[in-house]
């Protein structure tokens, strides 16, 4: 109701339809992006609405464009980058049950060599996201990645965690990672960006990759559009105008749904790779997605402060 009777926010709202235009993509993109929420992961939308979400399904590996795989479930995912000098793994599943069971033959399947994967970024720190870290970290010695910030809040004990959520294996700390850091594995160099939020230590990632040959840049949110505050959308706000200058075409996050209907994106990808990827945006297109979720994210932040 805040939202919905905020002036302030609902002229962001039509600021945001404006920029969309007649793009019948990014009117999707306002409807997805611009809501008293945000964009929800699926499971979420569900219980907001009273109802049981989905359980999480075990889906068939893709590979989306020439350097990027995804494997994992409807729900939670992790990412391989094929490098000059090994494989670049973007998060790790839930635990040593999926990293075995899931990312190592799932990798296999997608021609994909796991004992050849160097590097580990984990996006924030939640265990559906670097669960798996450990057991790929001590059998193939793979070095893993995260914020400074949430490397600290995963070491810290928890006093509200059970017997069993203690016992959970955390990864061995290595390399600590600062806004703005490029990280050079063979070649490709991923750029991150601290975007607090949804953890405080929540990253955002600029990745080059190439489609049917062509070159194109990815911009991952691991924590989504996330910002409960001035300050977390403040910042936001900056790093997707950073973002801007690498004319990125395309947006990832671990939770398939979060930013559209990823899971048929996929399937038609699987069935036709040749075929209308629905990843892809034109550099126009996502640079006006990207001024979309700025002011959505402001939308928000204006009707929380009684605007």
């Amino acid at each position: 109701e805040e939202y919905a009777n905020s002036k302030a926010a609902q002229a962001l709202v039509a600021k945001a339809k404006g920029i969309a235009g007649n793009d019948a993509k990014l009117q999707m993109r306002v409807e997805n992006t611009c809501s008293f929420l945000g964009p929800q992961r699926p499971a979420l939308e569900a219980q907001n609405a009273g109802k049981k979400p989905d359980p999480p399904v075990h889906i068939e590996p893709v590979k989306l464009f020439d350097n990027l795989f995804y494997f994992g479930y409807n729900t939670i995912g992790a990412w391989a980058i094929p490098t000059s000098d090994g494989i670049i793994l973007i998060d790790a599943l839930n635990n040593q049950k999926d990293a075995e069971e899931i990312i190592e033959p799932d990798m296999k399947k997608l021609g994909l060599d796991p004992s050849k994967i160097k590097l580990i970024i984990v996006g924030h720190g939640h265990f559906d996201h670097f669960g798996g870290a450990p057991y790929l970290q001590q059998k193939y010695g793979a070095k893993v990645a995260m914020s400074k910030v949430d490397w600290d809040i995963i070491n810290r004990p928890n006093p509200n965690a059970t017997a069993a959520q203690a016992a959970r294996p955390l990864p061995k700390r290595e390399i600590e990672i600062v806004d703005g850091q490029k990280i050079t594995q063979g070649d490709e160099t991923i750029t991150l960006y601290s975007m607090p939020g949804h953890t405080p230590g929540s990253l955002g990632y600029i990745i080059p990759l190439k489609n049917h040959g062509q070159p194109i840049t990815a911009l991952m949110l691991s924590g989504a559009n996330i910002t409960p505050n001035r300050e977390t959308m403040e910042v936001f706000q900056k790093t997707l105008d950073k973002a801007k200058a690498f004319q990125p075409q395309v947006l990832m996050n671990g939770h398939p749904g979060l930013f559209g209907d990823e899971m048929s994106w996929m399937d038609a990808v699987r069935k036709n790779p040749n075929g209308t990827n629905e990843f892809l945006y034109t550099k126009d297109q996502f640079s006006k997605f990207i001024d979309i979720m700025k002011t959505c994210a402001e939308s928000r932040i204006v009707a929380m402060e009684g605007k």
